[in-house]
């Protein structure tokens, strides 16, 4: 383990570690998040999200049955398992994107609290601590037999990681600069966050229960403004779910109606927010620099054209003199 610091410490030594770079691993680590997210959101739509039946391995294995043998071994742990490659590789490139992912987290923390004192120790501390909890979510994802609430919580912890990791890098990038922090602006955009996020939870809910073809036509949902049969009775139970495979889609259409038509209602009020943000930023923000920018314009005009008189003076009181 002293090794591996001490190694850790050399390589940070060659590549000149400052906070400018510090930032630039948080960004690159929160956007590298969303790729971890977005792979396993192709682990999903594939139906591969069972692909490997045990955790952290698959079936025994930490890569993936290929030989002859390793499929007989496979099959006499999981008699019961249908054994799919293409789902279990799909499976197991999530779970690596994810270790890597975690091992950079665990690198981040060490780096914030070495170098970015400034930094409150929470944050750092908070990401190991979360990465920890996220892999947790990511075991219970498959011994759980992706019931929808573990899902759903899996998915909100990614997105919260990435969020946190992107904080991070504001954090170092902030030192000093708070006096020139527009408070209106960020509450707004607080704001549009937080209904994003709540977005992102009814979106992995709607896809975790198989609602996402609820409704094929738009904007009219089963050609009703507000369908009828809707069940919401049942569409949002978060607690006490039974323990079946939840890949056989078991809700009810009418409750996956409900979580459908409810993800579209938070669209628009999403769609409706951030056009609010936009027009803040257009005539606070572009409108503000565009005012600077026509100062400017005039204000050389009006140079050029006290050069030209000038000019023209001692033009003419040289022809006076001559």
């Amino acid at each position: 383990m002293l090794d591996i610091i001490s190694l850790l410490q050399e390589l940070l030594v060659m590549i000149n570690m400052n906070l400018n770079t510090l930032t630039n691993i948080c960004y690159f680590a929160a956007t590298f998040t969303l790729i971890v997210i977005s792979v396993g959101a192709w682990v999903r739509l594939t139906d591969a999200g069972l692909g490997c039946p045990d955790w952290p391995g698959c079936y025994g294995i930490l890569s993936t049955p290929d030989t002859e043998s390793e499929l007989l071994r496979a099959k006499e742990l999981y008699p019961d398992s249908v054994i799919d490659i293409g789902k279990a590789w799909r499976e197991m490139l999530h779970r690596y994107l994810a270790g890597t992912l975690g091992i950079l987290v665990f690198i981040i923390t060490f780096l914030m609290l070495k170098y970015a004192k400034h930094v409150p120790k929470i944050y750092p501390i908070s990401l190991s601590i979360l990465i920890v909890i996220q892999s947790t979510m990511g075991m219970l994802t498959v011994t759980q037999l992706v019931k929808p609430t573990i899902v759903t919580t899996h998915l909100i912890l990614g997105m919260t990681t990435a969020g946190l990791l992107l904080w991070n890098g504001l954090q170092i990038k902030l030192k000093n600069k708070i006096d020139q922090i527009d408070f209106k602006l960020v509450n707004l955009i607080f704001i549009c966050i937080l209904a994003l996020i709540l977005q992102i939870i009814l979106g992995g809910w709607t896809s975790t229960n198989y609602a996402s073809l609820a409704c094929t036509d738009f904007p009219k949902c089963l050609n009703q403004w507000w369908p009828s049969n809707m069940n919401y009775s049942e569409a949002f139970t978060v607690f006490n779910l039974p323990d079946i495979n939840y890949e056989t889609a078991p809700l009810v259409y009418e409750a996956k109606l409900a979580i459908h038509f409810t993800h579209r209602i938070g669209a628009l009020i999403l769609t409706l927010l951030y056009s609010v943000l936009f027009v803040y930023l257009f005539f606070i923000v572009i409108l503000s620099i565009l005012i600077y920018f026509i100062v400017s314009l005039i204000t050389l005009f009006l140079l050029f054209i006290f050069l030209l008189i000038f000019f023209f003076e001692l033009v003419n009181d040289s022809m006076h003199t001559v």
